[in-house]
């Protein structure tokens, strides 16, 4: 290059022919660095020269062109090569250039153009050997053979704007994870509709993290059909919950019904169809109604002894309550028999945060229904608080126990999901309150990346089931989602019914509720009863 270069010449500015496919190759750099340059060359003059071909074509130096253009200069210096013009000379001149990701993604997009495909001899008379010329001309940043034949599928398979090879080149995704998403996993995303591709196109979701949806939403609709069960433990349906009532052997068994019913106007399942969706009526009054049509519907599943909890969220509008809590009690009076015994407060220690323009105290509760069928017969278990001298830790199985064998009577060691259920209840100190955080629900999260729109605070069930079933009795969750309440039935040794009319939302249930088993012991649910439940059971309201 150096011996092909001649000494520095001026010429008329209007002499030189710009080459689109050059001048283009690079993006503009930014206000600063533009500004920069350009005080530069009206305060010390041109310093670099251009460089031509000899027939004016411009190679390299476009910046500089511009700008000495803006500064209304009509010569420039200049320096002639006798090579032919190409990117990939532009490129040789630009090595040290501060590029954009999209100059550095370009750049090995020419790597791979510009060395063919082909066998025989190269032009030092040896074997032609692609790979040896790509990773050198790639700084031996992609050494292997394997990963030369992956940047060519990528390249040859890629979207319009290089997505995949843009996200290799400047964000780390793996070769071998491009790969695959292209030639498994693209094909049966966009034929199922499953729409992470679309999601990876906005650049919310990286190509990892699409592979693992992709498989993991292919391993839910494999494995977990419309009816889950697993024996003794757990029934999750996919089906509307007003038909739960033409399941004979559910008839009068539920113990107690929990649910959280969906907001009003917060949340949207099935962006296709929202105006048909519960939670989208015209009118909070019309919403109320159709919640308690639903539960007139599902009554036929309870008995003379059941419990029924119903979490409601309230929605603002203009930063006024709705009263959706009241509306939803009065529907449900309306259409059941249900007796309305208690509204139970959910208190957030961590509510979300709302914007500065909200005129109102941060809202840190919602609240919990309670309805029972004969107020005189209605189960009720009488809890008492810890004694606060123990102290809980988690283990993985092993008792505390000294030297000489004896467990200690001030340590309690719970694996980790009953250390939760534990603390949660020793929380417990205020009549008519339930405090339970929000915040991610791992055990949802575990099942499925996204998790749910609406998800159940984890421990929010614990309470009124300990309070109002024993052992083996009945839950029932007709909002079932991600199956939180059946989870802490399970881990309870309760039975568990779900339904959930959200044919991916069903198997994400079934999935958390697969997990759950593994988690079970007995051992641990054992303490929490000794030290939470009295030892003689109320069976009639308080």
């Amino acid at each position: 290059m150096k011996n092909s270069m001649e000494q520095f010449e001026v010429v008329k500015i209007d002499q030189i022919v710009k080459v689109e496919e050059f001048k283009n190759f690079y993006e503009s750099q930014t206000d600063d660095s533009e500004n920069q340059l350009k005080s530069s060359l009206e305060q010390e003059g041109q310093l670099l020269p251009l460089t031509l071909s000899r027939d004016f074509q411009l190679i390299d130096g476009y910046r500089r062109l511009k700008l000495l253009c803006a500064l209304c200069k009509t010569e420039v210096k200049v320096q002639f090569v006798d090579i032919e013009p190409s990117i990939d000379l532009r490129l040789s001149f630009n090595i040290y250039r501060v590029k954009t990701a999209n100059d550095l993604t370009k750049e090995v997009l020419q790597v791979f153009k510009s060395v063919e495909k082909r066998q025989g001899q190269g032009n030092n008379g040896k074997s032609y050997d692609r790979y040896e010329i790509v990773k050198e001309k790639l700084n031996y940043r992609w050494k292997s053979p394997k990963a030369i034949r992956q940047f060519d599928k990528i390249i040859e398979n890629d979207f319009e704007n290089n997505l995949l090879l843009n996200g290799v080149v400047n964000k780390g995704w793996s070769l071998s994870d491009c790969e695959k998403y292209l030639s498994e996993l693209k094909e049966i995303d966009l034929t199922k509709n499953h729409g992470f591709t679309a999601e990876l196109t906005k650049g919310d979701l990286t190509i990892k993290q699409v592979n693992k949806f992709i498989e993991e939403k292919e391993n839910l609709q494999n494995n977990y059909k419309d009816t889950f069960v697993i024996p003794n433990k757990a029934t999750s349906f996919k089906m509307n919950c007003v038909d739960i009532v033409d399941v004979p052997s559910y008839t009068r068994s539920v113990a107690t019904l929990f649910t959280s019913i969906p907001y009003y106007m917060l949340r949207g399942y099935d962006k296709k169809n929202l105006s048909s969706e519960l939670g989208h009526e015209k009118t909070p009054e019309e919403f109320a109604d159709n919640i308690g049509e639903v539960f007139g519907k599902v009554e036929g599943v309870l008995n003379e002894t059941s419990n029924v909890f119903v979490n409601v969220g309230d929605t603002y509008d203009n930063g006024c309550a709705m009263d959706i809590s009241g509306l939803v009690k009065a529907a449900i009076l309306k259409h059941t028999k249900l007796k309305y015994k208690e509204c139970i407060i959910w208190s957030k220690p961590n509510p979300h945060p709302q914007g500065e323009q909200v005129k109102r105290p941060i809202n840190q509760i919602e609240y919990i229904l309670w309805f029972v069928v004969d107020p005189s017969k209605s189960k009720y278990n009488l809890l008492k608080y810890t004694d606060q001298e123990k102290e809980v830790r988690i283990t993985t199985g092993a008792k505390d126990v000294d030297k000489n064998g004896n467990v200690s009577k001030k340590t309690k060691s719970l694996s980790k999901p009953y250390k939760k259920i534990y603390n949660h209840i020793a929380a417990q100190d205020v009549d008519h309150m339930i405090k339970c955080a929000t915040g991610k629900n791992k055990p949802a999260y575990d099942a499925f990346p996204t998790g749910h729109p609406a998800l159940m605070s984890e421990l929010l069930p614990v309470i009124p089931i300990l309070m109002t079933t024993d052992e083996t009795d009945l839950v029932y969750d007709p909002f079932g989602g991600a199956n939180t309440t059946g989870r802490i039935s399970l881990l309870l040794n309760r039975q568990y019914l779900g339904t959930e009319l959200s044919t991916h939302y069903h198997r994400v249930g079934c999935k958390v509720l697969e997990n759950t088993i593994e988690e079970i012991n007995q051992n641990d649910l054992e303490i929490i009863n000794s030290e939470y439940k009295e030892v003689e059971e109320l069976t009639v309201a308080a």
